[in-house]
């Protein structure tokens, strides 16, 4: 079955040429040319591929995870790389090999989209991936111009040019050498003159070597080992169902769980509302016995126990929790913390000292408040035209 390969800058115009070629199935070139789509060879097989300089590739050390594991594994590794922009980028990535490594691609999104979008392309897969990954660097010309290198660590760009050191690689080599990881040769694999590399290697500390021209026509690599952006587009299709499945027995867990918890808290709620009835039809039965005239609710009864209570103290001699000065000597403690002159006048009637404040600090009044009912004495505050009016009774 034979294979169609294109070599891509830019998403495919019918009016621009592109260099193609078609390969069998051991990799061997059958024909190659360079024509705008329309004059393609018809092929099974049609192979996008993206030129060295639009896509990176990047080698991650990873532990050994299942399939399904590894696109948030290798997301997660390359965030630091993949910072948001106007076009972030796409990545693919290829199968984990044995000791945990993982090749991935980093292309432009917009470029990689449209791509996408082609139906036509079976495959769309990195250049500099075609080219042999050695436990070295080598530098390799694209068949779109320019240049890259391969390392242990991925690729870059490089220009094929020995004349003098690309930017890209000195900068690349002076990192390494910061890193303790300088190659002790760049093998070169394109056509150049020997004592180009002489220069190069005296300038640098490091052996630059001829080795074969590669052409990204007479690749071998088995399209399963590279990363491949139309295989990673179809597997993110079906990641969604996968996830379902993964998180059903989760959320029913979960979804069980608060039933419970709803079910425990009306339980509760139900049995506090049957503890609150029970206290007061005991309280209505207690004052009904106590020989209280009104007993039509809780608050009614409470209040003539009160007042039985103090018509009892009174008849014994003693005083009762709402009399006038035992009622102010419970709150005096708490008055004290009004500000000085706040207090105009305070008058009792009826179980309760009725106080004219002047305007007071609504924090003060707030912290008054909370040390009266500390005390057990309910406070009853109203703002008037001149300041505040506070009613003091005894808590039953």
């Amino acid at each position: 079955m034979t294979t169609l390969r294109v070599l891509l800058r830019d998403a495919p115009r019918a009016d621009r040429a592109e260099a193609w070629a078609l390969v069998d199935d051991a990799g061997a070139v059958v024909r190659e040319g360079v024509d705008p789509p329309p004059s393609w060879p018809a092929a099974p097989v049609r192979e996008a591929v993206v030129a060295a300089e639009r896509a990176r590739l990047v080698v991650l050390a990873l532990p050994p995870l299942p399939p399904a594991r590894l696109p948030q594994a290798v997301a997660y590794a390359l965030e630091d790389q993949l910072a948001g922009g106007d076009d972030p980028p796409r990545v693919a990535r290829g199968p984990q090999h044995a000791d945990g490594r993982v090749l991935a691609a980093v292309a432009s999104r917009t470029l990689i989209d449209a791509l996408l979008r082609d139906p036509q392309w079976t495959r769309i897969v990195p250049e500099a991936a075609l080219a042999p990954s050695t436990d070295g660097w080598a530098w390799y010309a694209s068949g779109a111009g320019g240049g890259f290198v391969r390392t242990p660590a991925g690729s870059f760009t490089a220009t094929p040019s020995t004349d003098a050191l690309p930017a890209e690689l000195a900068v690349a080599l002076a990192q390494a050498r910061r890193a303790g990881s300088l190659p002790p040769a760049v093998r070169v694999a394109f056509d150049c003159d020997p004592n180009a590399l002489a220069v190069l290697a005296r300038d640098t500390g490091v052996a630059f070597t001829r080795a074969a021209p590669w052409r990204w026509t007479e690749a071998r690599a088995s399209a399963a080992s590279l990363p491949d952006w139309r295989a990673d587009a179809a597997n993110a299709t079906r990641e969604p169902r996968t996830s379902l499945r993964r998180w059903r027995l989760p959320v029913a867990l979960a979804a069980a769980a608060l039933v419970l918890h709803v079910g425990a808290t009306l339980i509760d709620w139900a049995a506090l509302r049957v503890d609150a009835w029970r206290t007061e039809r005991a309280i209505i039965a207690l004052a009904a016995q106590a020989g209280v005239a009104d007993t039509s609710s809780t608050s009614a009864a409470v209040a003539g126990l009160v007042r039985r209570q103090a018509d009892a103290r009174h008849r014994a001699g003693l005083p009762a929790p709402g009399d006038a000065v035992p009622l102010l000597g419970q709150a005096a403690p708490a008055l004290a913390g009004l500000p000085r002159g706040a207090l105009k006048s305070a008058t009792y009637s009826d179980g309760a000292w009725t106080l004219e404040l002047a305007k007071v600090d609504g924090a003060a009044l707030a912290s008054v408040d909370r040390a009266l009912a500390a005390r057990g004495i309910a406070a009853l505050q109203a703002p008037t035209a001149t300041g505040v009016r506070m009613r003091l009774v005894a808590q039953p």
